[in-house]
């Protein structure tokens, strides 16, 4: 039998040796039958198998940095118990394919988990190590991290791939929908979940079973949507909860298993140092952003795919740079941490990064443009994307042109895109709209609420009502409840059909105490199918306020308009926009367009040239879509690429997103802007007079403020009443914009004492 010496062994060779030579040389008095008998007892040993000492070692070192796949009480284990518990190592977290039997033994593969450790006890053990650096993959991978669902990108050698996340079975046929994976998290165990959390910073060992991702949870949360302790371990807000964590908007969750219920705290900014590995520890904030990168990381870093360092990301338009560095922080420790933990302190781990890199409706420009055979030109082709996603709407104004000769010859440009201009619709989602119809719905069953004491939340853009005190609550019983409404409605917000003809929906609600009482709800569907439509309409007209805005130096005869985004997909939507056959009744709003348009540009308006969203494939689905469209785009824009983008816009704020609001004050009932959209920061501008040293303050972030025929009152406006201090006779107020979402306002003589500093009455607030 083969064996192999331990290193105890070899020292006592090397000391019997040592012992025969001195006794040569008569150095020291030595026994020969001492020396005889060491030698026999050696070969013996040689005879023998190994002792396996070797191998006790690193099954320590893996019962301390794996506790979750080998119990801590385990003495012995044997190579095939070792396969075994290891097998299973990426199912258990992430619901990837099951380890074959060559993986820890084929000399083309091994474990990056074994990497480092004692060569001579892993071949005790039966198994091989492999260096994750061979892994490495020299391609870009694309986020685009979204409200309703994220997709994931990769170039792999030149084919633009996509990835999906957490499905129940990465065996079957993969089909369009997979690739929008949802941005969800299903919370069955939270504590069993967080211990293993905070307690390993790489591949922690948290199971699947404990915490759910994306396609599962979904499924999940759609087929028991009629059980508030499903719905309510279900997080499908965690973009939005980054985006509004600043105006007291709380997430809570409660999960399956102990109904153990937690309030989310904000967001906060936890940037990894760039060279050192991550640390945590049990007083670690949970941040849901941070474990949804880490699900998606494990899926990009799968053993079977490789290993990759370079991730871009794309962020809507009206993103503040301090959220976007909060979102980018908790990626990167969220990806970083699905990596193998023996890549860490390698040198090849320094390639690691994630940054932004253009926004969404850009994103997907570049990807609609080349899809749709639109070529550009040295004038540029004008272009206009009307992003209608989850969350909020976006607009991206520019051209598409050829690149000048500095350009092509000295910088190797082929291809331009220059934006002259951004916007959006704060409010206008797929999700809020749901929200606000849920809303609308408890409204119109106000008297089934009163008596069975059923609260509900409000949408952070809607009205309240008489008496809405006693009804909209921030409780966990109020958020399910509005989530379970929303899921009986989205089939309605989706198809514009009820499932229901008479609208009544039974459904069993949570009373302020907790429990399930049987409601039966009247659903007006007239009412909500009205309000879709004039909500919108002011985001169709918003959309085509900003056009006018951004090409107002140099308006352009043809506009390519873009519609992207799922939600983009909707019969009002494409209704607007005159995509509908004429004999489709919807069709008929096209006129309401065409008069808001006319009114803006005159009777000779551009010619707008309208495009659906791209559609899916099932024979090719790679091929980009509306949504999948903004991650495949991203990738034709990373580091590298032929093409140069130039964002005229953050030029002028210094990566900054532009001011969002308009700033102004109500005059003869209407509102007029003082402030505007995307106006430089830190100017001083005049807002209006003290009356009684008060001053109303009113914002917008509608672009039809421009108009000038929005009427106080409108929901589209927000009022902030300031109580001014001191002598304020002869003085007016003046603001200036400090950051996307913040102004500073003050009391002043004149513009140019402001200018000077002779001012009172200042401060900063935060516009909601």
């Amino acid at each position: 039998m083969a064996s192999v010496f331990s290193s105890s062994d070899f020292s006592s060779i090397l000391a019997a040796l040592d012992a025969l030579s001195t006794a040569k040389t008569g150095a020291m008095p030595v026994k020969p039958a001492e020396v005889a008998a060491n030698i026999a007892k050696l070969a013996t040993n040689i005879a023998k198998p190994v002792k396996q000492q070797e191998a006790a070692e690193v099954l320590e070192v893996l019962k301390k940095r794996y506790s979750a796949w080998i119990p801590p009480d385990v003495a012995v284990m044997s190579a095939a118990d070792l396969r075994a518990k290891f097998q299973a190592i990426d199912t258990r977290s992430a619901r990837l394919p099951l380890l074959d039997a060559t993986q820890f033994t084929d000399p083309n593969k091994g474990m990056w988990e074994f990497w480092g450790l004692n060569a001579l006890g892993l071949q005790q053990l039966g198994v091989r190590a492999r260096n994750p650096v061979a892994d490495l993959r020299d391609c870009n991978v694309a986020i685009d991290f979204g409200t309703s669902s994220t997709v994931v990108a990769f170039d792999d050698n030149g084919i633009h791939k996509l990835l999906r996340i957490g499905v129940t079975d990465f065996l079957e046929a993969s089909k369009t929908a997979h690739y929008e994976n949802p941005t969800v998290l299903e919370f069955v165990d939270f504590a069993a979940m967080l211990n293993p959390w905070r307690s390993e910073a790489y591949r922690p060992g948290v199971l699947w079973d404990d915490v759910r991702c994306s396609h599962e949870a979904l499924h999940n949360f759609r087929n028991n949507e009629t059980k508030p302790e499903v719905v309510a371990s279900v997080l499908t807000k965690i973009k939005q909860w980054a985006l509004r964590e600043g105006n007291g908007t709380r997430l809570r969750v409660t999960d399956q298993t102990h109904r153990d219920e937690r309030e989310l705290d904000a967001l906060t900014l936890r940037q990894p140092v760039k060279g050192q590995p991550l640390t945590v520890s049990q007083s670690d904030p949970f941040d849901p952003v941070e474990l949804y990168a880490w699900f998606l990381g494990l899926t990009i870093n799968w053993r079977g795919r490789g290993l990759f360092l370079r991730y871009y990301m794309t962020f809507p338009v009206a993103y503040p740079k301090d959220v976007k560095e909060k979102v980018l922080a908790s990626f990167r420790r969220g990806l970083q941490r699905s990596l193998p933990a023996s890549l860490i302190h390698q040198p090849e781990f320094e390639q690691f990064t994630v940054e932004e890199r253009a926004s969404e409706p850009a994103a997907y420009a570049a990807t609609a443009l080349r899809c749709l055979g639109i070529e550009p030109t040295p004038q540029g082709v004008a272009y206009a994307v009307f992003d209608f996603g989850g969350g909020t709407t976006d607009f991206d104004f520019g051209f598409y042109r050829l690149p000048t000769e500095t350009e092509a010859d000295d910088e190797g440009w082929e291809t331009v895109f220059e934006h002259f201009g951004s916007g959006g619709d704060a409010f206008l989602g797929g999700e809020n709209l749901l929200e606000h119809l849920a809303y609308r719905s408890f409204c119109h069953n106000i008297e089934v609420c009163r008596k069975n004491k059923i609260s509900f939340t409000k949408p952070l853009d809607a009205q309240d009502f008489p008496g809405s005190e006693l009804f909209l609550e921030r409780t966990q019983a109020a958020t399910t409840n509005s989530l379970m409404l929303m899921a009986r409605l989205r089939t309605f917000w989706e198809t514009g059909e009820s499932s229901n003809k008479t609208g009544i929906k039974k459904i069993d609600l949570l009373g302020r105490d907790g429990k399930k009482l049987p409601c039966e709800l009247l659903i007006p569907l007239d009412a909500l199918n009205q309000f879709l439509q004039e909500r919108i309409e002011v985001g169709v007209r918003n959309f085509y306020a900003a056009l006018k805005k951004a090409f107002a130096d140099q308006t352009p005869e043809q506009v390519q308009v873009l519609l992207a985004g799922n939600a983009s997909r909707s019969k009002i939507v494409q209704g607007f926009f005159g995509l509908l056959d004429v004999k489709d009744p919807l069709q008929a709003i096209k006129s309401r367009t065409d008069e808001f348009v006319a009114g803006l540009f005159g009777q000779q308006p551009p010619q707008f040239i309208v495009h659906p969203p791209l559609a899916a494939d099932e024979s090719d689905v790679y091929r980009p879509t509306g949504k999948t469209g903004v991650a495949l785009g991203l990738l034709r824009l990373c580091p590298g690429s032929p093409t140069l983008v130039i964002n005229h816009a953050e030029r002028n704020v210094m990566g900054d997103a532009p001011f969002l609001h308009y700033l102004g004050r109500i005059r003869l009932g209407k509102f007029h802007v003082c402030l505007p959209q995307g106006a430089p920061y830190q100017q001083w501008v005049e807002l209006g007079p003290v009356r009684e040293r008060v001053f109303v303050l009113v914002h917008s972030q509608e672009p039809r403020a421009l108009l000038g025929d929005m009427k106080e009152g409108d929901i589209g406006l927000q009022q902030k009443r300031l109580d001014l201090a001191g002598n304020t006779n002869g003085l007016r107020v003046y603001g200036r914009a400090v950051s996307p979402h913040e102004i500073d306002l003050c009391t002043a003589a004149s513009a140019v004492a402001a200018e000077n500093g002779q001012i009172e009455n200042q401060r900063r607030i935060r516009l909601g």
